[in-house]
């Protein structure tokens, strides 16, 4: 009786992978390093950089760095959208779009199914199958986003245009860095509470809905999500979960998000 591993050959033979996406005709299991970031950041060529003011563990920042961070990315935000729609109409795809309504969703579908075609996979090894299921979360906070790892400059970019398309749906969020106060309101731990467990977005740069009423505020770690969207279009397997660019927008405009 064949064997899963005679399915999978049978699948790439065909062209085939689990996203029904067809195989990368261009050496997409890696480059010469088997970095498949690096091979990304080689593909993106002259997109410009964005490098963060502080780098390095979120959690070992000083509070004024955060804020430092926040204010250069907040300054910084409609021109690297500009520079990443500018980049998507290379490839046929209209970014701007994405903040236009309707058409939003639409055109973030056209955008995450040329981003299944983009990444490359991971090589897939037989005994442990997929061996780097999470993202690298270390080196995206660690890095210069420049060089080998310039592909986290786009990946940033997409998710200003990500939560670009949700303000837009959504007015009431904002980027907001989830500090201790914020942590508190979301899991519901005083904020001085020594065995109050911080929630896994302290500190990080996220999308906040302001809320006026008391209520828990709602916070999406958007770039993170979208790391580890790009991330999972990566496996070998097919992509591990069933969100898709531009992730949460169409449960902002259902109105999921808004407490009545």
């Amino acid at each position: 009786m064949p064997g899963i591993f005679d399915w999978l050959g049978k699948r790439r033979s065909s062209g085939q992978h689990d996203d029904g996406v067809a195989a990368r005709p261009d050496g997409a299991a890696g480059d010469g390093s088997g970095d498949p970031y690096a091979l990304l950041s080689t593909r993106l060529g002259d997109y410009p950089p964005d490098t963060p003011l502080h780098r390095g563990d979120h959690r070992g920042l000083t509070r004024a760095q955060r804020a430092e961070n926040l204010a250069q990315f907040l300054a910084r935000d409609a021109d690297r959208i500009a520079v990443l729609v500018s980049r998507l109409a290379r490839e046929g795809l209209d970014g701007a779009a994405v903040l236009n309504g309707d058409a939003a969703v639409a055109e973030g579908r056209r955008i995450d199914a040329w981003l299944a075609g983009w990444v490359p996979q991971r090589p897939f090894d037989p005994v442990r199958g997929d061996a780097e299921v999470n993202p690298p979360l270390a080196r995206w906070f660690a890095s210069d986003r420049a060089g080998a790892d310039l592909v986290f400059s786009f990946v940033s970019d997409l998710a200003r245009l990500n939560a670009a398309a949700i303000a837009a749906a959504d007015p009431l969020f904002s980027w907001a860095v989830v500090e201790d106060a914020l942590d508190a309101a979301i899991t519901a731990d005083p904020v001085d509470n020594p065995q109050g467990e911080p929630s896994d977005r302290r500190y990080h740069l996220c999308l906040v809905r302001d809320v006026s009423d008391g209520s828990v505020p709602v916070v999406l770690d958007v770039p993170l999500a979208v790391l580890g969207l790009v991330h999972g279009r990566m496996s070998p397997l097919g992509l591990p979960m069933s969100a898709e660019f531009p992730i949460w927008l169409q449960a902002i405009r259902s109105g999921a998000y808004v407490w009545r």
